[in-house]
Parts: C-alpha cells; structure tokens; sequence
C-alpha cells in the first residue's frame, strides 16, 4: 500500500535532461517561485497552444515553466527546441503516466525551493489572469493547498469542471460538468477536490502531504492527493475567475478502452483508501459485482469487446488495489486511509 510522507529533498532522476533556463525579467526577487509542469505523451500537436497560453501569463510570480515528456516519438523535442527554448524540457525514457511524470518534475520543484506548483494538462490552454487569480486566492486562503478555476470545454461556453465532488458510491466527478457557463451558479469557494488538468498547488502541501500516488497511472491521481491533504488540514479552493479551456479526452479518448479501464481501477482504489471501511468493503464488492455481471456483458451486447475486457480488466486490477488498500486499515481498525510512507 502507498503510505505518503512528507517530502523534503529529492534526488533528480537520471533520464531527466533539462535545457538551460532563464529568469524572467521584470519580476521581483523575492515573488514567488511557480514550477508550471505540463505532462505530455506524444502530444506535440498539442503543446504548441499550450504552451504559449503558459508563457502569455502575467502574474506577480517567478515562472518556471517545464515540460515533462514521457518518452514521445512525435518530434516533441523538436519542437520545444526550435519554438521554445526558455521551457525546460524533461524526457524520460518510457511513458510512467501521469502521476509519476508530475511527480518527477515536483520534486525537482521542491528541491527549487518553489513555493508552487501549478499543473496543467497538454490539452489546456490557460486563458488570461489564470494565475494571477489562483496566486491571489492562494494568499488571501492559507489553509488551502489546492486551487482551481473554472475549467471550459474547448470551443464551448460550457463547464467542464469547477473542482472535483464525490458521490455515494465513492466515485469522483467533475462538479458542474457540461452547465451553460451562463447558467453556472457555483462561487468561488470551498471543493471537494481539484483537477489536475489546471491547477495551483501549495509546496508546503507537497512537502507535508506527499505527491501523487505513483500506483495511479492516470484519473483519480488528483482526487486521491486531494483528499490525503484535506486529511492533513489543507482544503480546495475554486476560484471561478481563473478560467482556462480544455480539449476533453484528447490524451487517452474520450470513452475509450483504455479510458474506461483507468477509471475502473482509479475508482476501486480511492473507494478502498478514503472511504469509511465498512463502506468501502461494501462499494468494493459491489461496483466489482456490477463490472463483472452488468457492465461488461451489456459492451458485448453492444459490440464492443474492447470497452468489455476493459471493464472486466479495471474491475479485477481495482479489486486487488483496494484490497491492497484496506488490509492495513483493517488491522488497525481506522475508518480512512491515513498513513505516511516515502512518496
């Protein structure tokens, strides 16, 4: 089971290479110091827009901005090179997911001493006073150690996300997800959780809470740290002026096997470290019952044997994570999924 600690100093790994960085010019010294990590797989058609979005940002900050590549083969490193040589580039080797490369770059931002860390997805394009707005919701709430804005679906006056809720059944969801931006009535305040799609994280959450769970590949990653921190006394906060858009399911496709599979094991394993433990002995064992015996045999009804073994595959590979999470919880009998352990 992942047991998070705090984390302190970090040693960076040996396939990293980063390019030669400057200090931006006309900001204070002593402003705070944001690593900005965009995560990306073979995702060069998409850093462009991404990127420059990034860069346009003005805020009372020191900028850092790092791309970290998961092994692309698409003529990523091309790209930054030749279009933007103030980003630094990290390229692993292989594609570690979402979590684990987030978590690379993280921890070289903790050993930056940054003050933040602000994620944002290759397929989000962050619109003017992003943040500027996150930063200063950051220092007016200093409980909080999680920030995120109002996240549009690309090309649409639409919500994607205004943070992240979690239902009855243990799974997580965007709050708001496909309102009007015209009708969306959510204010600025309190969440659940964030996305990790576009959002500003605290150091000083990191360094207490831990990163992310590297046994998340990709989704539920940032519910799962969301909830660990809020364990810890560091609550969410949306911001619903710092907007940005976002081109949704562009990175595994939306609905798709793989998709699906992710999601049915994220689900089965934040099930088993965060809810109350009878509940989530029972969510287990039902959502896996309700894979197996509904989910499944209605893809193939449907023609779709690939979206089948992907429920048959996210309900097994989940069942063992949450009974990997819970078996400690059981031997000491507590009622969430607190613990410390290396990150």
């Amino acid at each position: 089971m992942y047991r998070p600690t705090p984390v302190r100093a970090a040693a960076r790994g040996a396939a990293l290479s980063p390019t030669s960085i400057k200090e931006p010019e006309g900001v204070a010294k002593d402003a705070p110091l944001v690593h900005a990590i965009v995560v990306s797989w073979n995702g060069a058609h998409l850093l462009r827009d991404c990127l420059r979005a990034l860069l346009l940002q003005e805020a009372p900050a020191r900028l850092h901005p790092v791309v970290v590549d998961n092994g692309s083969a698409d003529g990523t490193t091309e790209l930054l090179l030749r279009e933007f040589p103030s980003v630094e580039h990290l390229r692993l080797e292989t594609n570690l997911g979402y979590g684990r490369a987030n978590n690379q770059a993280m921890r070289r931002a903790l050993d930056a001493g940054a003050d933040y860390v602000a994620l944002i997805n290759n397929d989000v394009e962050l619109e003017p006073g992003w943040l500027a707005r996150l930063l200063e919701a950051a220092r007016a709430q200093p409980q909080a150690g999680l920030f995120t804005g109002t996240l549009l679906l690309h090309g649409e006056e639409v919500v994607n996300s205004t943070g992240l809720v979690v239902d009855g059944f243990g799974r997580v969801r965007d709050r708001d997800f496909r309102v009007p931006l015209r009708e969306l009535s959510s204010q600025s305040g309190p969440v659940a959780g964030v996305s990790g799609a576009a959002a500003l994280l605290r150091a000083q959450m990191l360094r207490e809470v831990g990163l992310f769970d590297p046994a998340y590949f990709a989704y539920y990653e940032d519910a799962d740290l969301s909830l660990r921190a809020a364990e810890q006394g560091f609550s969410s906060w949306y911001v619903r002026e710092a907007t940005a858009r976002h081109r949704f399911g562009a990175s595994f496709g939306r609905g798709s096997a793989q998709q699906r599979y992710l999601l049915a094991r994220g689900h089965l394993r934040t099930v088993g470290r965060h809810q109350p433990l009878l509940k989530a002995a029972a969510l287990v064992a039902g959502t896996v019952a309700y894979r197996l015996a509904v989910k499944a045999p209605l893809a193939i009804l449907k023609a779709q044997p690939a979206i089948a073994l992907a429920e048959l595959r996210g309900a097994g590979a989940g069942a063992l994570d949450a009974l990997r999470a819970l078996a400690p919880r059981i031997g000491r009998g507590t009622g969430n999924g607190k613990g410390k352990g290396k990150a």
